[in-house]
């Protein structure tokens, strides 16, 4: 499970069609032979509202599939959106600051993987502005290609950005104080480097293929 679904669907539609989602939900979990998660937060709202347990399995970064991607130059002002262009991820959050940003946003959201990873890599910083989440797999993308990142504290998040070590955390829909932060990092080329480093080294000492293989075919094995 990539996040909460009630809490999705309350977000996107209403609390009442949460609620009926919820009756269900607990149903159709039960069917399941086994409940994984990439996310240590979700796997403990599903134990504390449903009382579900949820094995944590974390997402791989392949990172082979970055050996396609050409060296680019980065642009000195370029900020990088990558998701789906829909109200939980909070685009147009960034979109009601765009104006005030001291560089160039770039929104990736309907491109082919490659195309996107080449724009990423190009930039200074990437934004996640969710509203709610999961594991976003782009920041593990953006920590592999030493981008800094700056995102809301939500969901699973924080298991990946440790604020001012491995990027920025900013509260969600705070326009005001997500357009600082941005404008911020831009500025200082001392805390991106510091923030890419950290994250490339974190990456791949908790999230390459090599670490948690085992851990995965532990899991069906069993």
């Amino acid at each position: 499970m990539h996040g909460v679904y009630s809490k999705q669907v309350e977000m996107l539609h209403s609390k009442i069609t949460s609620g009926i989602v919820s009756s269900q939900e607990s149903q159709i979990l039960d069917w399941a032979d086994v409940l994984t998660t990439d996310s240590k937060a979700v796997q403990s709202e599903y134990k504390k509202n449903l009382g579900k347990d949820f094995e944590y399995l974390p997402a791989p970064l392949d990172k082979t599939k970055f050996e396609k991607i050409p060296n680019v130059e980065r642009n000195p002002k370029q900020v990088a959106y990558v998701g789906r262009d829909s109200f939980e991820k909070g685009a147009d959050i960034l979109r009601k600051i765009e104006s005030q940003i001291n560089g160039t946003i770039k929104f990736c959201t309907d491109l082919p993987w490659d195309e996107t990873m080449k724009i990423l890599k190009a930039s200074q910083i990437l934004v996640v502005p969710s509203r709610t989440e999961s594991i976003p797999q782009v920041i593990k993308e953006a920590f592999y290609l030493k981008v800094p990142v700056i995102a809301t504290n939500v969901g699973g998040i924080p298991e990946l950005v440790v604020h001012q070590e491995t990027g920025i955390l900013v509260p969600p829909e705070d326009p005001e104080k997500l357009m600082i932060a941005i404008n911020n990092l831009l500025d200082n080329a001392e805390s991106r480097r510091s923030f890419a480093n950290n994250a490339f080294e974190f990456i791949n000492k908790n999230f390459s293929w090599d670490v948690l293989l085992e851990k995965y075919t532990s899991l069906y094995e069993s």
